[in-house]
């Protein structure tokens, strides 16, 4: 019999008989009718537990006399269907712990099976256990529209009228993937029902809450209103024991003040983050860093520029570069060297920034780097190396099953620009069906 078979009184008692060769009114004896044994197997009726005793007292009388031991129970006979689901689910909730680090199948097999067997055991507590699982695993390989797509499904089985750490976990999880795929809307929804629906909120939760909404802020322009979340993140976060959380708030805080220009209050504060964090943490440096230097681009101090750039030169010969951070370190690189009108390492940045973005499935930071590099080719009019773009654009484009129609239009201008009506005619039908 399959593991995930669950079994009704009626067939246990069938199976029983069958396994042992026995009669109903065998394993009835004097206490019960075989009447009430043949509506059981035909389940018109339930096993009770008096029932359940009398039939494993006489099982056990019977394998004495016939010399067969007898292995069920009363707690097996009285074990409904419902609990036997309950059972099977928590086996598979076990097996998907033990393959959540396996770099194989393993657990997404197992999730379809979990997922087969749920079409008829409407279990919400196993349930919600499952997705979150799912949602977890997907974003730790980064596949992270099935994140999304799992976490969603989880949040929907939850109870949202009462404040508990399942419908926390997975609001502070939503709030953080969906900023991954640009649905910064679905983003702050996620923010303001957790900061506007329960006034118990704990401070900790409150902070990442404001952080993550003044994140999606951030990325579709209202600064001022992302700057209100950060300063109560500010507020409330515990500045000892969370310096992590703490600077990076203030980085935040700082690109802010970038975006509206105000330079100086931008620059004090990323000193400040400067004598926060661990000297040793080279990396960490190497960020702060790059946003002094884009702060002194703006103010077009290129002589502080060529001074932090060599500090972070010298940064990057000594440490190495986490892929998470590495992706958005060389993009920034990228368009350091841009400013200095130093095209072959511009280049050399943009592409290494790609690569890692690409590991990382990270297509919005794809997307962002091949854009500069379409503007860098259609500024020194690299053909070959536009040709490569454009199959790369192709390529990316059929894995996420979507266009971004303004590299699109950047290529199908450059294109048009060099007289190339068949990749101009091309570009437009790939367009076209992708939409």
């Amino acid at each position: 019999m399959e593991k995930n078979t669950v079994i009704s009184d009626g067939d246990k008692l069938r199976l029983i008989r069958e396994k042992y060769c026995l009669k109903q009114d065998e394993i009835s004896g004097n206490d019960i009718t075989r009447n009430l044994i043949s509506e059981i197997e035909t389940n018109k009726a339930n096993i009770t537990k008096n029932t359940a005793e009398v039939i494993i007292k006489n099982l056990n009388e019977l394998g004495k006399k016939r010399h067969f031991k007898v292995t069920e129970t009363v707690e097996y006979l009285l074990e409904n269907t419902n609990s036997q689901a309950n059972k099977i689910l928590s086996e598979y909730i076990e097996e998907l712990k033990a393959v959540a680090i396996c770099k194989d199948d393993s657990f997404a097999k197992i999730l379809i099976e979990i997922e087969e067997f749920l079409v008829n055991w409407d279990i919400t507590s196993k349930k919600i256990q499952v997705y979150e699982m799912a949602g977890d695993y997907f974003y730790n390989k980064n596949e992270i529209y099935k994140s999304v797509l799992y976490y969603e499904k989880e949040l929907t089985l939850i109870d949202k009228n009462i404040l508990s750490r399942t419908l926390i976990t997975v609001l502070r999880k939503l709030s953080m993937v969906y900023t991954y795929i640009d649905k910064y809307e679905e983003s702050i929804k996620c923010c303001e029902f957790a900061l506007t629906h329960f006034r118990e909120l704990p401070k900790e939760d409150s902070v990442i809450f404001r952080f993550n909404r003044a994140l999606c802020y951030k990325k579709i322009g209202k600064f001022k209103q992302a700057i209100e979340d950060i300063e109560m993140a500010e507020e409330l976060v515990d500045k000892v024991n969370k310096v992590s959380t703490y600077v990076n708030i203030l980085i935040n805080k700082s690109n802010c003040l970038y975006r509206l220009n105000t330079y100086d209050e931008a620059l004090s504060i990323l000193n400040e983050i400067l004598n926060l964090i661990d000297k040793n943490d080279l990396e960490k440096q190497i960020l702060i860093r790059i946003n002094i230097i884009n702060n002194y681009i703006k103010v077009e101090n290129i002589e502080k520029v060529k001074e932090e750039l060599k500090i972070i030169l010298k940064c990057l010969k000594n440490c190495t570069l986490s892929i998470e951070y590495g992706q958005e370190i060389y993009y920034e690189m990228g368009k350091i060297y841009k400013y200095v009108n130093e095209n072959n390492l511009e280049e050399e940045y943009y592409l290494k920034a790609l690569n890692l973005a690409e590991k990382q499935k990270n297509y919005t930071l794809v997307n962002e780097v091949i854009c500069d590099l379409i503007d860098m080719y259609s500024r020194l009019n690299e053909l070959k190396k536009m040709n490569d773009i454009k199959n790369k654009v192709f390529f990316i484009s059929s894995i996420i099953e979507s266009i971004n129609e303004k590299i699109m239009f950047k290529l199908i201008s450059f294109y048009s620009k060099n007289g190339d009506n068949f990749k101009t005619k091309e570009i437009a039908e790939f367009s076209l069906k992708s939409l």
